[in-house]
């Protein structure tokens, strides 16, 4: 395993550095000058790029039933290739590393010729430098960031999955499709039957951290590029919104969001969604100040990530589309085809879940599939406000929680968290953007308030908050408080507000939001903090180890990455052996029922092998992921009970695929998926599934290995061959 483990890792970091190669190759080709003049645009055109690059090479993988690492990762190296070759044909680039777009830090470069590589390697360079002119900039804010977004990365390194919606369909559709190579709706009962059905650009991006260890080891580190993309955005925007000078302090304070922290290293999509909705609309805003290619199919690329990721994402981007285009100042003509375009990009990025959806018959939203999840008649599917939202619960949900989950102030056992004290200065930069700003910059504030209310006006009408679901559902309205945050320092830098006032105030919001996180920190991210407190101490008391660091960067470097790639088993490990604790008795964003089935879990985990599980519990089956294990070892599937054994759940009655029980029907079921595993799991208020009577009932194929109040697993015998059943016979006559 320690071979296995280290190639795992250096894998991952050969594919992400392919994807990341990808990203920026294609954000400099199709920016070109703007490129050069505004290194912000190019940072952000980069990471949506590099997303756009691999959910399209997914996408049309999966689509095709070839979803294979080495498959992806060869089309994305060819794809690196032609866009090297495309990339070397630009002309030179002078850096214009200046205020406002990235600082003073840099020397200006002597203008490179066509064909050059170092013509490649500059603009790299480059936004290196300007972006460590910006941490130099804001010195506090960046170690508060470093400090809050670092400790939930190392909480993810060293602990697996654990928070709800990523154990119960983000990572099964995830691995599932990294197992059977295509992108069908997965199989299952209540809510895996509408689950999944939904768009999920969000597990494809986790495929690609997934595939080249086959593990889980990696995958809560997924979303931190999305998280940097969307940071980068928040300053975009609020630089199109008029602040020139201060808009690195609207990244900070969107990242330091409590709720953007605490869903950071999860496997939750919404920093997806909104990081590429705010990305789109950095560049619709581009576009609208002056009708060009590149901003609109950027545009379009985010809105279309967004729209693919969840089904949240379409009704935003649908939106903002509509408000960008009645936004658009001039003549049409030039604008015309560029939407035409943008929208298509839109639509090959962010619509081919849906039309899979059609294709299986569930319509493009699966809705009846949610209409069985939900118990709500379908006709009452559309009606506003939903049932069970914000609205509809106002009685129930009351103004005292509702404030309470915007507050920060949360329920025990999560530590779900909104947006804290900053939420009333949102609120007003909200009701005062398009009228306080610069009044340049009208058309552009009023696309940003305009989206940001809607949102807020969906967020209350729409999605499910029952149960204490609006502590978490506050992290719907991540996209909105970005925009937010944008427009109050856009309006703080036009009101000349001073310096001292303006970076005073932005450091005092994001420590609240630090302050607000009191995150169970495991032992080991606090020993690594120690450790990481312990060696900046030593470089500020040492001006040899400074230098030292300086003249031997590369080495040091080169010395740091080998020694990681070295602990990559030693993590893994730690992390296999860790597994069934860590799923028994912790969580990330909020405590789940995974602790009642973590013994099953952690007995496969020792014993199952690579064998095939089938995987049922009662009432319903929330969890079927973490019994693939660790490494993805097993397949991990709900097996039907009936002899009709369809593999799409929208074509029975209602979505719901247990109708028709028929022990002998289930188990010859089991026979075709190769099960070797059955794992029933039950809620300690309710019984067993009824697999566990069928189970039972045939002790000649059934052996129970494992069982606990909650956790029942059964060895299914292998089928008889030929030869087996002719050896029985003679000896039977015998």
């Amino acid at each position: 395993m320690f071979l296995f483990d280290l190639l795992g890792a250096a894998l991952t970091l050969l594919t992400l550095a392919f994807l990341a190669l990808g990203g920026f190759l294609l954000a400099l080709i199709l920016l070109r000058e703007t490129a050069a003049r505004d290194r912000l645009a190019l940072a952000i055109a980069a990471l949506l790029a590099a997303c756009a690059e691999a959910v399209a090479i997914a996408l049309l993988l999966g689509a095709l039933g070839l979803l294979r690492l080495e498959l992806a990762l060869l089309l994305q190296a060819l794809l690196v290739l032609l866009l090297l070759r495309a990339a070397r044909r630009l002309p030179g680039q002078a850096s214009t590393c200046q205020p406002p777009q990235c600082g003073s830090a840099l020397p200006q470069l002597r203008r490179l010729g066509a064909g050059s590589e170092a013509g490649i390697r500059t603009p790299a360079r480059q936004l290196l430098a300007c972006t460590a002119g910006r941490v130099r900039e804001h010195p506090a804010l960046s170690l508060v960031a470093l400090h809050a977004v670092g400790s939930e990365a190392l909480r993810g390194l060293l602990r697996p999955p654990l928070s709800w919606d990523s154990l119960m369909y983000h990572l099964l559709l995830a691995a599932t499709w990294l197992q059977q190579h295509d992108l069908r709706p997965v199989l299952g009962i209540a809510p895996i039957n509408h689950y999944g059905f939904v768009p999920a650009n969000g597990s494809l991006w986790l495929w690609w951290w997934m595939a080249p260890s086959h593990s889980e080891l990696y995958v809560n580190l997924a979303f931190l590029p999305q998280l940097t993309l969307l940071g980068l955005a928040a300053g975009g925007l609020a630089r199109q919104l008029g602040a020139r000078r201060h808009w690195p302090l609207a990244s900070f304070l969107t990242v330091l969001t409590p709720t953007v922290v605490r869903f950071a290293a999860t496997e939750y999509v919404d920093i997806f969604v909104a990081a590429a909705l705010c990305a789109g609309c950095f560049f619709g805003l581009l576009w609208l100040r002056e009708p060009r290619w590149p901003p609109a199919l950027l545009a379009g690329a985010g809105l279309g990530l967004a729209c693919g990721t969840k089904i949240l994402g379409l009704p935003y981007a649908a939106v903002m589309a509509a408000a960008l285009l009645a936004a658009a100042p001039g003549r049409w003509r030039p604008r015309l085809p560029q939407a035409a375009a943008a929208l298509l990009v839109a639509a090959a990025l962010g619509g081919y879940f849906y039309a899979r959806n059609v294709v299986w018959g569930a319509g493009p939203l699966a809705l009846v599939c949610e209409e069985q999840t939900r118990k709500l008649p379908h006709h009452l599917m559309p009606v506003l406000p939903r049932p069970d939202s914000v609205a509809a619960l106002w009685a129930t949900v009351g103004k005292a929680q509702l404030l309470d989950a915007f507050f920060g102030i949360t329920r025990p056992q999560s530590m779900e968290l909104g947006v804290g004290p900053p939420v009333l200065v949102l609120l007003a930069v909200l009701l005062v953007l398009p009228f306080a700003g610069d009044p340049r910059r009208r058309c552009e504030a009023w696309v940003a308030a305009s989206q940001a209310g809607f949102e807020l006006a969906f967020w209350l009408i729409v999605p499910f908050s029952a149960n204490l679901h609006i502590f978490a559902n506050v992290r719907y309205l991540i996209p909105a408080f970005a925009l937010t945050f944008a427009g109050g320092v856009a309006i703080a830098e036009h009101r000349a507000m001073s310096d001292l006032w303006l970076r005073g105030i932005a450091l005092a919001l994001a420590v609240q939001s630090l302050l607000q996180l009191h995150s169970e920190m495991p032992h080991g991210v606090r020993l690594t903090m120690a450790l990481a407190d312990l060696g900046a101490v030593a470089f500020g008391l040492s001006p040899a180890l400074r230098g030292l660091a300086r003249r031997r960067a590369a080495a040091l470097a080169a010395a740091a990455l080998a020694l990681a790639l070295a602990g990559a088993p030693l993590l893994a490990r730690f992390r296999v052996a860790d597994r069934p604790r860590a799923l028994a008795a912790e969580w990330t964003a909020h405590s789940t029922s995974a602790r009642i089935f973590a013994a099953g879990w952690g007995w496969l985990d020792r014993n199952g092998g690579g064998g095939a599980v089938a995987v049922v519990s009662a009432p319903t089956t929330y969890f079927v992921y973490p019994a693939m294990g660790p490494y993805l070892e097993r397949r991990a599937v709900y097996v039907n009970v009936n002899r009709a054994n369809l593999d799409n759940a929208a074509r029975y009655p209602g979505c719901n695929p247990r109708v028709e029980p028929s022990p002998a029907a289930w188990i010859d079921n089991l026979r075709r998926a190769g099960i070797r595993w059955l794992l029933l799991g039950r809620y300690p208020e309710f019984e067993f599934p009824g697999e566990r009577q069928w189970a039972e009932a045939r002790p000649d194929l059934f052996t129970i290995r494992f069982a606990d109040p909650t956790n029942l697993v059964f060895e299914l015998h292998p089928a008889p061959t030929r030869f087996s059943q002719l050896y029985l016979t003679i000896n039977g006559t015998q």
